[in-house]
C-alpha cells in the first residue's frame, strides 16, 4: 500500500514557487528568441548586419550559405557581434549559437542552439543576439510574404 512521505510532499511544494518563478524569468527572452526568428525568414540577408553583426562562420552549401552567431562573440560600441577575437572554445561550448541559411541573399531559415541548456537564465544569452530582429516586419529590405490562411492555403 502506497503511503505518502509528507516531508516529500512538503519538499515539493516548496520547490513549486520557485520553478514557476525561474519559468516566469525565460518565457520573455524565449519570445524575443521566436519572434525574431519568424521575423527574420524572407528578409534581406543585409538586414542581419544591421540587427545582430559580424557572422562568426560562413558555410556556403549548394546554393545556399549559412552565417553563424554564437553569444560568445564579442560586441561592439553599438552592442552588435565581431568576429574578432574570436570566443574560445570553451565559451562558444555553452553559448546560444544562432544558424542562419540565405538563398538568393533571403534568409529562407533560422535555428539556435542554446548550448548551455534552457535552465537558470541562459536564455537570455540567445535573446541578446537577435533582440534587435523581433521587430523587422515593417524593414524595407524585407521580401513581401503571401498571406497565408489557417489551414495552409495561399489567400488570393
Amino acid at each position: 500500500m502506497f503511503r505518502p512521505n509528507p516531508a516529500a510532499f512538503a519538499a515539493i511544494l516548496a520547490a513549486a514557487p520557485l520553478t514557476a518563478a525561474l519559468a516566469g524569468c525565460g518565457a520573455p527572452h524565449l519570445a524575443t528568441v521566436r519572434s525574431a526568428e519568424h521575423s527574420l525568414i524572407g528578409q534581406d540577408a543585409a538586414v542581419l548586419a544591421h540587427c545582430i553583426g559580424e557572422p562568426l562562420a560562413v558555410y556556403a552549401h549548394g546554393d545556399a550559405a549559412t552565417r553563424v552567431y554564437s553569444s560568445a562573440q564579442i560586441r561592439g560600441a553599438d552592442g552588435r557581434l565581431r568576429t574578432t577575437p574570436a570566443p574560445s572554445e570553451r565559451a562558444n561550448s555553452s553559448a546560444c549559437v544562432f544558424e542562419i541559411t540565405i538563398r538568393r541573399s533571403r534568409i529562407v531559415a533560422v535555428r539556435s542552439d542554446n548550448r548551455a541548456g534552457w535552465g537558470f537564465g541562459s536564455i537570455r544569452h540567445c535573446a541578446a543576439v537577435v533582440e534587435r530582429c523581433k521587430d523587422q516586419r515593417s524593414n524595407p529590405l524585407r521580401a513581401p510574404v503571401p498571406p497565408v490562411d489557417t489551414d495552409g492555403e495561399m489567400k488570393l
